[in-house]
Formats: structure tokens, C-alpha cells, sequence
């Protein structure tokens, strides 16, 4: 904003106009909020104000953002120019608009009327905008930070100018309103929370930087092969992707669980769902790699350079080979599966359990000869410290499901009960599971855990798995949502998942599984879809102790 311009008022005014009964006189301050004025902020004083175009007007309108006259009365008492008074009323001021002058106030047309501090003035419909306020009789008058940001916003707003132009209007108008309008204190405030950000920020700097150059060597990312090794949910995790993976990642995690904490506020059966299922609900994850049917050999890198980064060829394509004793190409993953019976069978997506049939890249390079080998398939359980080995032991060819069992004990945990009765469109769900995998598993967990991980020296994708399991901070997310529409091969809900919860229990307010969490329509409005449990339970038929 411009600084205060302070005009007094008419000296040759009567006497009575200029002291209106005893109460101390109140500071009027008009904010000039459009036209070729605007941001100019004037205090003034006296009794009897006049607002117009002429020059001896106590506020001063350019004229050439006015399109009303000041009317015949005014004209004839001399006052050509003048559109209306403010004569002061005890602790405030009354407005008396000019005869046939078009005023309004607050969007009102008004004639006559006492205003409040606050209230928005127009000089006639288009005209120029004019905040009127009132501060106490001995006061500096000085804005509060609600009051000058307020007048930048609307400042800015009516300024006529493109988006970009009133941002600029709006950023540059409030530095000038709390270098020139607030109080010192204010200022000073102002001014220390700013340097203590401009300090935090330039520490946080300084040490990003010396973490960079400590983990520059401990990076190993899998580049090239195509679109698969740029597509593929992978990579060696270090402690420079887990910094930045959690505040990605924090943000998002925070709204979910407050949405989560709302709803579960409205309802304790929620709660109870997610308290008795999350128990069971697991964290996959999964690696891959090809060889050659004919000789059993490994595809695998050339070898390394240097910063631990594949060697590539001359267009930046990572050198493959079957022979030698480089690292082998591995796509890293991971999902969800949940325990459905004792003997330790989980249930999950077929996508999830054998994730290159549905890769389009993949099936580039399975065209030419190779065949997909599992490399290490492995869950997590919360309140478990240590990983299971996972099998497939079966998977649907008509539906996105599969049937999972590891050898590990597994008798203490209780299965989830599925489903025997059909739900409806617009059931409430509770949806669980691992989106964004390891990332939103960081990002929940304690500030003083990342802070030893960091001291812990280089991480991978196995081992930040096992380090979150040792500190209890395997535990799925969950969300609600409505189901919104049904059919014999899919459930449409808009429970909120992503990347990482396909293979997800899909629950009643019941806590029993009525479908599978299977994919994301981020082009549809959010909207999720689920396979029914109906089209899981074949795959269980004829399970037993020896059995699969």
C-alpha cells in the first residue's frame, strides 16, 4: 500500500460541526480499494468530512473514476464536486449521500445511514471502492495484519488485471502495508520471523548439501531396459530417497489421517473394523528378474561405473548380457495380501503376485525369448519383526486375484472373514492397505527413527522393510469411501488408494471382505475399483492343512 496520506478537514466548517458531543473523536481512515488510487490509505480528521473530485474534498476521488454527479442540493450550496458527507455521530460516523448521488455501501444503496467500521463504500455502481474504518480517539492507527492483508486482497481482486498481474499486486502490496502501516511491534515481529525462516532455510541448505555428498556413492538406481526399468514401482532405497520420499509423502499421509480421524469421530464401528483387521493385512514386497530358457542364464548388467550406476551404451541405455558376473537386473515392487486362513494362505491380486503379466514393456521383452524368474517375494505382518517367504499357490484366470501361503507359523494371527453376502450401491467401506509402499511408511513414522536411519549409514529396498518392521511400523493405511456402483465382476468406490494397496481388503462396517482392492481411476474422480470376494473364494476351494 502507499503511505498514509492525512487530509484535515475543512477549516472554515462551523464550530458545532467540528466537535460532536463529548466522546473522545475517533480516527476515520479511508482505504482506497480501486481506480487510479488504489492502495492509498488516508487518516483523517475532524467532524464533518466531504468525499469528491474537487480538490478541497477531505477524501479526494480522481475524477476520472467517477461517473456520478454530486446532485442539484450540493451543487447550489456551493460544494460542486462533493458526492457525500461523513458528519461524526457519538463513537462513529453517519454517511449522507449528495441528492441524486448514486452511493452504496456493502453492496446496498444507501442515502443515509451511520456506518460501522469496515463497511465497503462505492461511488456509484463501477465506481471507485472505499473501505471506511475507525480506530480510538489517541491512537497511531495502526493496521492489524488481518486489516492490511484484507485491503491487499481486495485491492488486488478489483484491480481489473490479469491472475499474474494481481498476485504481483497482492504480494508487493502487503511488503508495503506491514513496512508502512502496521505497528513497529508488528513489523518487528514480522521481521524476526522472517529472518528465522531465512536462517532455517539456509541450514536445512547447508545440510541437504553435505548429505548429498555423502550418499552420492550409495545411490544405485536401475535405469534404461526400456520403459520397464523407467515404469517399474523399484529401486534400491537410500537414505537421500527416504528424506525425500517423506516429505512428499508427509503432507498427503497427514490429510488421510485426519480424514481418518474424522470419520472414525462420527462412528465407533469404523474404528472397530480397523482395530480387528489391520492385524491381518500385510505388506508385500517383490522382485523379478528374466533369463534365458535355453541356458537358465541371468539377464544381467555389464557392470558398474564408478557412482554405482549401470554401465550404458551411447544412447544412455544400460549394457545387458548374459554372461559375466554382474549385478542382475532385478524389478523391485510392492502390494498388499491379507491372511485368510490359519495355515498362512493371504489373498491378493494376480497383478501383485506376478506383476509382468500386465507390464505392456514387459511383454516387449518376454516377446524376445525371455522368461520372468521371482527373485524374492517376502510379507510383512504388524507387531511381526521379520519377513515371510511368499509362494503362489494359485491365481484366478478370469478375475485380478490370487492365492498366496508362506511356510512361516502364522497360528496367531486371525484371518479375515469373507464376505457371503452381496453389498449394495452406496455401503459405507473401509478400505486398507499399503499405498505408496515404503515411502508412506517413512513418512508415518517417527521424526527419531529416520533421524538414526540417517546415522545408520546406506539402506536398501530390503533392508528399510526390515529396519521399519524391527520398530513396529508396519501397519496398513486406511480409508473410507461409498460404494458406488456394483456388478458380478467389479466394485466402484471412492476410497482414496494409489499404487502399492492393490491386493487390499475391501470391508464392511461388519469388518467381513467384500472385495479385493485391485485398481485406481485417477481420470474418473478418484474412483477405485474392487474384485468381488465372490470371484476369490474358487481359488480357496480344497485347501487344507497338507493341502496348497
Amino acid at each position: 500500500m502507499l503511505p498514509p496520506a492525512v487530509t484535515m478537514s475543512d477549516p472554515t466548517a462551523p464550530a458545532g460541526n467540528r466537535s460532536a458531543g463529548t466522546e473522545p473523536a475517533p480516527i476515520p481512515v479511508i482505504v482506497h480499494l480501486s481506480g487510479r488510487l488504489r492502495g492509498l490509505t488516508q487518516r483523517l480528521r475532524g467532524d464533518h468530512l466531504r468525499i469528491g473530485a474537487s480538490r478541497d474534498a477531505d477524501v479526494a476521488l480522481d475524477a476520472s473514476d467517477i461517473s456520478v454527479r454530486p446532485g442539484r442540493a450540493a451543487e447550489e450550496a456551493g460544494q460542486i464536486g462533493i458526492f457525500a458527507t461523513l458528519e461524526r455521530r457519538g463513537a462513529s460516523y453517519r454517511l449522507v449521500a449528495s441528492p441524486a448521488a448514486d452511493i452504496w455501501v456493502n453492496g446496498e444503496r444507501a442515502q443515509e445511514m451511520v456506518l460501522a467500521t469496515g463497511d465497503v463504500l462505492e461511488i456509484g455502481q463501477g465506481g471507485p471502492l472505499l473501505r471506511f474504518r475507525l480506530y480510538p480517539s489517541g491512537s497511531r492507527a495502526y493496521k492489524k495484519l488481518g486489516e492490511a492483508f484484507s485491503d491487499c486482497v481486495d485491492c488486488a481482486r478489483h484491480s481489473g488485471e490479469s491472475l499474474a498481474k494481481r498476485t504481483g499486486i497482492l504480494v508487493g502490496g502487503v511488503a508495503r502495508e506491514v513496512a508502512t502501516q502496521t505497528s513497529p511491534l508488528m513489523r518487528a515481529g514480522v521481521a524476526i520471523i522472517l529472518a528465522s525462516l531465512a536462517i532455517s532455510m539456509g541450514g536445512l541448505w547447508v545440510r541437504n548439501v553435505r548429505l548429498e555428498r555423502r550418499l552420492t556413492a550409495e545411490t544405485v538406481r536401475i535405469r534404461g531396459l526400456t520403459d520397464l526399468l523407467e515404469k517399474a514401482e523399484r529401486t534400491t532405497v537410500t537414505l537421500h530417497d527416504l528424506i525425500e520420499s517423506r516429505a512428499r509423502m508427509e503432507t498427503r499421509v497427514t490429510d488421510t489421517v485426519e480424514r481418518l480421524e474424522a470419520l472414525e469421530a462420527r462412528t465407533g464401528a469404523r474404528e472397530r473394523v480397523i482395530e480387528a483387521a489391520s492385524h491381518a493385512v500385510a505388506f508385500l514386497q517383490g522382485a523379478y528378474g528374466f533369463v534365458q530358457p535355453s541356458t537358465g542364464r541371468a539377464l544381467r548388467y555389464v557392470g558398474r561405473r564408478t557412482d554405482g550406476l549401470p554401465l550404458s551404451g551411447p544412447d544412455g541405455a544400460p549394457l545387458l548380457t548374459f554372461d559375466g558376473t554382474g549385478p542382475e537386473v532385478e524389478v523391485l515392487y510392492t502390494g498388499t495380501g491379507f491372511v485368510v486362513t490359519t495355515e498362512g494362505h493371504l489373498l491378493t491380486n494376480r497383478h501383485v503376485a506376478a506383476p509382468w503379466e500386465f507390464d505392456e514393456s514387459v511383454r516387449a521383452i518376454l516377446a524376445q525369448g525371455l522368461e520372468p524368474v521371482m527373485r524374492r517375494f517376502v510379507a510383512y505382518l504388524p507387531g511381526r519383526t521379520g519377513p515371510f517367504d511368499m509362494t503362489l499357490v494359485r491365481a484366478s484366470d478370469t478375475a485380478d486375484v490370487a492365492l498366496l501361503r508362506t511356510a512361516a507359523d502364522t497360528s496367531g494371527i486371525r484371518p479375515l472373514d469373507l464376505s457371503t453376502v452381496a453389498p449394495h450401491a452406496g455401503d459405507e467401506i473401509v478400505v486398507l492397505g499399503y499405498p505408496t509402499g515404503i515411502q508412506a511408511l517413512m513418512a508415518r513414522a517417527d521424526r527419531a527413527f529416520v533421524n538414526d536411519l540417517m546415522q545408520g549409514g546406506p539402506l536398501d529396498f530390503w533392508s528399510v522393510a526390515a529396519e521399519l518392521a524391527r520398530g513396529g511400523y508396519i501397519a496398513p493405511l486406511a480409508t473410507m469411501g461409498i460404494i458406488g456402483q456394483m456388478t458380478r465382476s467389479r466394485l466402484v468406490y471412492d476410497a482414496e488408494t494409489t499404487r502399492g494397496g492393490s491386493g487390499g481388503p475391501v470391508l464392511d462396517l461388519e469388518g467381513r471382505v467384500i472385495a479385493v482392492n485391485s485398481a485406481v481411476i485417477p481420470e474418473f474422480g478418484g474412483s477405485n475399483l474392487g474384485v468381488p470376494i465372490d470371484e476369490a473364494i474358487p481359488l480357496m476351494a480344497g485347501l487344507s492343512d497338507d493341502g496348497p
